[in-house]
């Protein structure tokens, strides 16, 4: 996974009038939490997270103070029309901490079953694992080769490597080939993305903290 700087600035002010006038300017309001450390609002040039949003990599957040903290993108809020980046939440970390994320399932090979004219159904396209910032992988391969008519493969059946622990339900089916008058309905886009599972650090206490329930939904508070 890569590693990236991004430039941001503090604000003071919230609100719907003050989000407005920085999306019309260019730029994009946002918040850091997380680690018992005090919730901070931002100002975030939305260019320097293009390409960074989905994939889990470290942000050393540099603020216009000359600080420096290290964080990855816990949520985000686009416009449903527009497609365009409104908020953005980070979630503060360290990097000799263990942190839970969720990472994407990439199917490779050409499934036996497929050919013989079976629909390959993949129900699960994401699980959540647990590593040091620095081990997480960009995303997991699945081999699907030997997968045949009503074959299926499992969470455990994904390659775990020493440096990450898989902390999704081991027994849940991935991918399956059916019949076309068997196949099962997949879970839609929008029900996936209502589904975002949050990173959180391991051991760290739930807790709603004052910023972040200011932040959350901005359509409210912005």
């Amino acid at each position: 996974m890569g590693r990236f700087e991004v430039n941001v600035e503090k604000r003071e002010k919230t609100g719907k009038g003050v989000a407005r006038k920085l999306r019309t300017a260019g730029k994009i309001p946002a918040i850091v939490y997380g680690r018992n450390l005090d919730s901070q609002a931002l100002i975030v040039n939305p260019i320097d997270l293009k390409g960074k949003l989905n994939s889990n990599a470290i942000i050393d957040l540099q603020f216009d103070d000359d600080t420096e903290q290290t964080a990855i993108i816990k949520d985000y809020q686009k416009d449903v029309i527009k497609g365009t980046l409104k908020h953005v939440d980070f979630q503060y970390i360290s990097m000799d901490e263990t942190i839970t994320v969720t990472v994407s399932i990439k199917l490779v090979g050409s499934a036996p079953g497929v050919q013989e004219g079976g629909v390959l159904q993949q129900l699960i396209r994401e699980v959540e694992i647990e590593a040091l910032p620095k081990d997480i992988p960009d995303g997991l391969e699945l081999d699907i080769s030997e997968l045949d008519m009503n074959d299926s493969l499992q969470v455990s059946d994904l390659e775990t490597k020493e440096n990450f622990e898989i902390t999704h339900s081991l027994d849940d089916v991935i991918v399956t080939i059916v019949a076309p008058s068997e196949e099962i309905e997949e879970e839609t886009e929008e029900e996936l993305e209502t589904e975002f599972i949050e990173p959180e650090l391991i051991g760290e206490e739930e807790e709603a903290e004052e910023g972040e329930v200011e932040e959350e939904n901005p359509e409210e508070n912005e």
